[in-house]
């Protein structure tokens, strides 16, 4: 029985082994992919990548922005014009990007730990993967004894080397998503610290163009307290003219408003004389408000909408007002339907581009509606806005679609509608009306063809066919410019007495005792030396829609003087009505 029994169970052993083997190889393909199922090394991997990817990019993005800003800021740095809102708009994008780096360094300070610990697992699986094998590979081929040494060396290899294959991927890929992690955290962590360095040196430079700015208000501080001491200085010398030199200079500065009708362009007049002198007035009876009309021809022109023309010139945008009142008083014809009323606004030509019509359409609405607010009846002449019944009864279709495109849009913030024909090229509050960086061949007014924008005046008033007192053109010869000079030596040294002769000569229209162009020299001969000759004129300086300064060169040599100062005299002494009507002028010479 023993001697039959041992190869029996030999023989069931050995037929085992294979099935063992197989059973095995089954099982741990079995564990493996459950596992891999649950928790992918592979997908883990790519996970992280993504993630990491995302983190970087947003590093990027912050760099992208930052690069921008020191763009800016230096930029800026090189500009000689600077003010608060830039520097303001900066420091809101900075902090911006201090918050989001903050956000990113405390995400970062959170996984520091976790890092630590990753890293230490990292470590041990690779130490654990370099001595897994319990059996040296020999050891494996020939056996061994053990709890699995009834299987062969071979049969024992084999075995052996399927289950490390399914643990050893699963571990290299472990250690691999591991590794990425540990990299990954790294390298954001080295840009993030680059990057809140940069912030802080951007948080500098802008700190340095605060500083600048800074310096440069306090110059213009004081720059703008001089000219304030001189305008006062010349209020107050002007509140002692005589009553005839305060007519004098009221009707020459021009009165009103100019708008409502279309004009040819103006050209000036050849010079009669041998050498002459022009005086040019950008724009005229003008209150220096809200939109030029010609301005907003010019932008229509070169492709601005209604809505970025008043945007330009009210600083504001376009609202569609609820409830809109159907009527407004109209003085001299009581409660008229509103759209009719605006019918018949005349204050720009319907053949006018249609994007200016429409912003004409709304400022009219925007002005008349505050006189609705207020219940009172609203005047009908350029001292409001100009109506006229017939074109309301019989409104022109192009401006009646401009009217009717609009409906019930006014402007935002209740801003006041104010608006004139050519304001010179300088809105107040607003700035220079330019399409470019030139002046003035680059005024929205010149392209709009304003025949005001640049114009020497010997009318009465704005119309071309008012009193000229006699005189056919605007030049003045060399020996009358030099008198303007003499009569400013006058005007500014002389006593009260001779002050009160600083009148024109054509006492035809102006009356009065002026002193003649002769006496005039002897005056100011005595009081710091008298001008006889004017050789050139210099361009003049201009700052914030005004001239500053004027200069001539004389037998007495180069003599500038003061904007303001100069347009005062010119107006007191210049004959007939020839006047610089605006306080941006330039004076052209022909010789």
């Amino acid at each position: 029985m023993a001697t039959l029994d041992y190869p029996c169970k030999n023989t069931f052993r050995q037929a085992l082994k294979p099935l063992a083997i197989i059973s095995l190889v089954i099982i741990t393909g079995w564990i493996t992919k459950t596992k891999t199922h649950a928790e992918n090394p592979d997908e883990k991997y790519n996970s992280v990548s993504e993630k990491l990817e995302k983190k970087l990019g947003e590093q990027e993005k912050i760099r992208k922005e930052l690069n921008e800003i020191s763009e800016e800021i230096s930029k800026l740095a090189s500009q000689s014009s600077l003010t608060q809102s830039e520097i303001d708009q900066l420091q809101r994008k900075i902090t911006a990007l201090e918050i989001q780096i903050d956000e990113l360094n405390e995400n970062l300070k959170d996984r520091r730990k976790t890092m630590a610990q990753k890293e230490t697992l990292r470590n041990m699986a690779i130490r654990n993967l370099s001595k897994k094998s319990l059996l040296t590979e020999w050891e494996k081929f020939i056996g061994s004894s053990g709890d699995l040494s009834s299987l062969s060396g071979f049969e024992y290899a084999t075995f052996n080397y399927i289950f490390d294959r399914a643990l050893s991927k699963d571990a290299l890929n472990w250690i691999k998503v591991l590794n990425e992690e540990i990299v990954g955290f790294e390298t954001n962590k080295e840009e993030a610290l680059s990057l809140k360095e940069e912030i802080a040196q951007a948080q500098k430079d802008l700190v340095a163009l605060k500083v600048q700015l800074d310096g440069k208000k306090g110059e213009l501080e004081e720059e703008e307290g001089e000219k304030t001491g001189k305008l006062l200085s010349l209020e107050e010398e002007i509140a002692k003219l005589s009553a005839k030199q305060k007519a004098i200079l009221e009707q020459k500065y021009g009165t009103g408003n100019i708008s409502g009708y279309e004009s040819a362009e103006y050209k000036l007049p050849s010079c009669p004389f041998d050498k002459g002198f022009a005086a040019m007035s950008y724009g005229a009876f003008t209150h220096y408000k809200g939109m030029s009309q010609y301005g907003a021809r010019g932008r229509a022109k070169d492709g601005e909408d209604y809505k970025e023309i008043l945007e330009f010139y009210y600083d504001t945008g376009v609202e569609e007002k609820d409830n809109f009142p159907n009527e407004i008083c109209v003085e001299g014809y009581g409660d008229m339907d509103f759209q009719k009323y605006l019918y018949g606004i005349a204050e720009m030509p319907d053949t006018w581009p249609e994007e200016a019509l429409k912003a004409q359409a709304i400022a009219a609405r925007s002005y008349a509606y505050r006189f609705v607010k207020a219940g009172k009846c609203i005047c009908t002449t350029q001292s409001c806005q100009v109506f006229l019944k017939s074109k309301s009864d019989n409104p022109p279709g192009d401006w009646k679609d401009a009217v009717k495109d609009t409906e019930d849009k006014i402007l935002k913030d209740g801003v006041i509608a104010y608006y004139s024909s050519t304001t010179g090229g300088y809105i107040e509050n607003i700035g220079w009306d330019l399409n470019g960086d030139q002046w003035p061949s680059d005024a929205y007014e010149k392209k709009g063809g304003s025949p005001w924008f640049y114009k020497a005046w010997h009318t009465q008033t704005y119309h071309s066919n008012s009193s000229t007192c006699g005189r056919s053109t605007p030049w003045l010869s060399e020996k009358e410019m030099a008198d303007i000079l003499n009569a400013w030596i006058v005007w500014r040294k002389g006593k009260d007495s001779d002050k009160d002769n600083v009148t024109p000569v054509t006492t035809s229209c102006w009356g009065g005792d002026p002193y003649s162009m002769d006496k005039m020299a002897d005056k100011a001969e005595d009081y710091d030396g008298k001008f006889t000759s004017v050789s050139e004129v210099h361009t003049p300086a201009f700052n914030s829609g005004r001239t500053t300064e004027i200069c001539f060169e004389t037998n007495r040599g180069k003599k500038c003087i003061d904007g303001e100062e100069f347009k005062t005299v010119f107006n007191l002494r210049a004959p007939g009505y020839v006047a610089i009507r605006s306080r941006l002028f330039d004076i052209e010479m022909d010789d």
